[in-house]
């Protein structure tokens, strides 16, 4: 597979982040996709396969108003590829940990994919 390749699989994904189109995030991934959420050097969320990483996806874009990445820097590897995002999301509920809905969050960090057959086989937001 060819770095454009790659780099439209990851913009894509984004956009499709960005516009709580998880329909189009499904179209892009390998059917046994793996995920994985760190934060904090923690494993906070993860799922295997894209059922569940439906129902994980469709938990977290109820918890948001709105939510925005944006990329600013991509390093490309051999079927792999390092996304450097800036994160701002609204919160729609209150949370465990004392945010409350309308709060905003700011974040920086980046998300790792890996590619096969020209589909996301692999995504690690690291945070």
């Amino acid at each position: 597979m060819s770095e454009p390749v790659h780099i439209d699989l990851v913009e894509a994904y984004i956009c499709a982040y960005n516009d709580f189109d998880i329909a189009a995030m499904l179209a892009l991934l390998d059917q046994d996709i793996i995920f994985e959420n760190e934060s904090n050097g923690e494993i906070t969320a993860s799922a295997q396969g894209k059922a569940a990483f439906e129902q994980l996806a469709v938990k977290a874009a109820a918890i948001f108003e709105s939510r925005q990445q944006t990329l600013t820097e991509l390093a490309l590897e051999e079927n792999a590829a390092t996304a450097h995002i800036q994160y701002q999301a609204r919160l729609a509920v209150d949370l465990p940990n004392g945010l409350k809905a309308q709060d905003t969050l700011e974040l920086e960090g980046k998300t790792l994919f890996r590619f096969e057959n020209n589909k996301i086989t692999y995504i690690k937001d690291v945070s």
